[in-house]
């Protein structure tokens, strides 16, 4: 780069001195000085060091290669990879509680999105191993990895899959903030740092800092164990063991927990406004009482999990030759198909239903419609099953006016 600099000159001396003449013109021609230093040429060589500094700097080469990558034309893998729209989405987290994405046979690489609760694309990323890259993620944002989408490429092809990441940024109008924010991409592509004011404190930080992520975790309703990374631990670090570092033992009690989850596990078909539907209903914990059984089970529909405790008794599943599962089915079926909320939250009236704890009796009284649900297996029990609260005895000392009369009209 060049620079130009004009010097203002003196004015022209007499032809007396004309023997001036040429140092005036040598002067002309030497830049500016200023404490002994030229200064436009020392101005030019700092803009020069500072423009090649910042061309050999990595965001600057970061920046030339996504302005390469966006002014090249799309590829063939990017222009035969499905659209982003196109994919369908899963939960992170499966019903039982695994993360255990359905990868096919052959797959050597996949790009993948991650979504949160309400679906808003928040990082897309690459992977040799699916299922390793997704706990990985979700253990560092276990309340931003809800949902993924996600395509697989036969081979380990690194110019498809920038291109096919590429065309998912041209469609979301640029890169999520998972790939665009410095902050947020250190928190998806990096282990979280543990704050401590000393550095012997860093360890001790970065143990608690791996318990509340695991408490998260568990929140979440993951039922696989996370095993921290001890040498990052030593460092002030927090991250987690791939699945692939675990132990046979353990990989084999997560597979065994994962096939008695899933037999656990229904997928109930019910109609909803007209049209087919379908919810699944995991089973948690299942209790026999003297009266029947209460359940602690989990609703997944329209991709939203809600958690609840059902009481169910006899009554309501021993007339009819049915299991008590049975009857959890049609309650949920009903209360879907009724749109009522699938959480309370705070104190209620005595008029609203509670669908976060509540029996079937109580179902069977707030919506005269339960009963249809049974139509083609019998009546229920109806009130004659309900708890009543009812003064059958008169007890202590009767008031002047309190004749036994007087008190049945008042409370019968």
């Amino acid at each position: 780069m060049s620079t130009q600099v004009s010097s203002r000159t003196a004015p022209a001396c007499p032809a007396r001195c004309s023997r001036h003449r040429p140092a005036a013109a040598a002067a002309a021609a030497r830049p500016t000085a200023f404490w002994g230093r030229p200064l436009a040429s020392s101005r030019a060589s700092q803009q020069q060091q500072q423009l090649a500094a910042a061309a050999g700097s990595p965001a600057a080469q970061q920046s030339r290669r996504q302005a390469r990558a966006a002014a090249a034309p799309a590829s063939a893998s990017a222009a035969a990879a499905p659209a982003l729209d196109s994919l369908e989405f899963y939960p992170v987290l499966t019903v039982q509680g695994f993360v255990s994405p359905d990868i096919p046979e052959g797959t050597e690489a996949s790009v993948f999105a991650i979504y949160d609760d309400a679906k808003t694309l928040q990082y897309v990323g690459f992977s040799k191993g699916l299922r390793d890259s997704l706990r990985i993620l979700f253990a560092r944002r276990p309340e931003k990895a809800m949902y993924f989408k996600a395509t697989h490429l036969p081979n380990m092809d690194q110019q498809a899959m920038i291109d096919i990441r590429s065309s998912w940024f041209d469609k979301n109008f640029g890169p999520p903030p998972g790939n665009k924010l410095p902050h947020e991409r250190d928190q998806w592509q990096q282990p979280q740092a543990a704050f401590s004011i000393s550095s012997r404190g860093k360890a001790a930080a970065a143990v608690e800092l791996a318990k509340e992520l695991q408490e998260r975790i568990r929140l979440r309703g993951c039922k696989e164990v996370f095993v921290p990374n001890a040498d990052l631990l030593a460092e002030g670090q927090v991250d987690f063991m791939p699945a692939a570092a675990l132990s046979p033992e353990e990989l084999e009690r997560q597979r065994k927990k994962a096939e008695d989850a899933a037999k656990a596990t229904r997928s109930v078909a019910f109609e909803m406004d007209g049209v087919p539907a379908t919810y699944d209903l995991f089973f948690k914990n299942a209790y026999q009482t003297n009266g029947g059984y209460m359940f602690d089970c989990t609703v997944t529909f329209q991709d939203k999990e809600t958690f609840h405790r059902v009481i169910v008794g006899k009554p309501y599943y021993e007339p009819f030759g049915i299991e008590p599962q049975a009857t959890v089915e049609r309650i949920f079926a009903f209360l879907l198909k009724k749109k009522v909320p699938r959480q309370t939250e705070g104190m209620l009236l005595n008029s609203q239903f509670s669908s976060n704890y509540f029996s079937v009796s109580q179902v069977e009284q707030n919506f005269d419609e339960f009963e249809a649900e049974f139509a083609e297996l019998g009546p229920l029990p109806g009130s004659n099953s309900f708890w009543r609260f009812n003064r059958t005895k008169d007890y202590g000392n009767k008031g002047e006016n309190e004749t036994a009369e007087q008190l049945k009209a008042t409370f019968s």
